[in-house]
């Protein structure tokens, strides 16, 4: 009879060999990153706010002409395409617009913002 090393005994005494090791490993790795966060974090905490203050904010100018106010009322088609905007007071534009709103339904509301079916 021939022996082997191969037996149930000494494969099963090699996987907890390599879990061990395995175990070691990630332990030290993780030591690892928790020295380098502790020297990371107090070199942050000295320069504080002082240095960020000493610097000079650059401020960028913003063309703020692009953007619109929100429409008080949208007349949209049956296939939601906006065939009109109405900005301003709503009593104001059902008096100058009465038939328009006549023959429009409305449909629903988000705050001042309402939209009609035409």
């Amino acid at each position: 009879m021939k022996t082997t090393i191969l037996t149930q005994k000494n494969v099963c005494a090699f996987l907890g060999l390599l879990m061990a090791l395995t175990i070691l490993w990630s332990a030290q790795a993780v030591a690892k990153v928790d020295t380098t966060i502790n020297e990371v974090i107090p070199m942050e905490i000295e320069l504080g706010y002082g240095s960020v203050q000493e610097e000079a904010i650059q401020m960028e100018k913003i063309d703020l002409s692009d953007i619109r106010e929100i429409p008080t009322i949208t007349f949209i088609n049956k296939y939601g395409d906006i065939v009109a905007e109405f900005y301003g007071e709503k009593s104001e534009l059902e008096k100058k617009f009465k038939e328009t709103f006549k023959k429009g339904q409305f449909v629903t509301a988000y705050g001042k913002h309402e939209f009609y079916l035409i």
